[in-house]
């Protein structure tokens, strides 16, 4: 999902306080929230925050971060706005309102990829922290599954074309014969 975030005076002045120290500021978390309005860069938590889960995984992109947060508890609410958070810090929000951008249900896990755009924020300020629960190892056994799907199809093939190739030799060996 690539949004344009509305960043926050606290989130841009962790931004800054960070820069100052020769840090960087750590994405650590995404939120999903119940309430769609206008962001404001006065904003210190989300309207009606649901659930707040740690970056799972995330990919430099320039001026772009790409993070990603897995949601699998047991919740069940209308998603109208995102967070993203540098600790304890609302980093930024995107709403906008009355839209609705997805619906969280307990039976199925939501892997939410959200494009961030870094270039309004102070140059080298802003780095992510992934959690412990790293995409990597929540989505092994489903990658797994689906690798191994894909193995043994493409044995088959494999199989198969090597029996046609077998077939056409032995077909060309009875023309060459007659």
């Amino acid at each position: 999902m690539n949004l344009k975030l509305q960043f926050t005076e606290a989130g841009l002045a962790a931004c800054l306080s960070a820069k100052d120290k020769g840090l960087k500021a750590q994405v650590t978390h995404m939120a999903f929230g119940a309430n769609a309005y206008t962001p404001s860069k006065n904003q210190t938590s989300l309207s009606k925050e649901q659930e707040r889960v740690e970056v799972s995984d995330f990919e430099e992109q320039g001026n772009q971060l790409r993070i990603a947060g897995a949601f699998t508890g047991e919740f069940e609410y209308p998603i109208r706005e995102i967070g993203i958070y540098c600790g304890d810090v609302l980093l930024g929000v995107y709403s906008q309102p009355n839209k609705l951008l997805g619906y969280r249900t307990p039976a199925v896990k939501v892997v939410q990829w959200f494009t961030l755009g870094i270039e309004a924020l102070p140059t080298g300020s802003i780095t992510v922290l992934v959690g412990t629960n790293n995409l990597n190892l929540i989505l092994d056994s489903e990658f797994i599954t689906g690798g191994l799907a894909f193995v043994k199809n493409q044995t088959a093939l494999v199989k198969q074309a090597h029996w046609n190739l077998r077939l056409s030799e032995k077909i060309r060996q009875m023309e060459s014969s007659i």
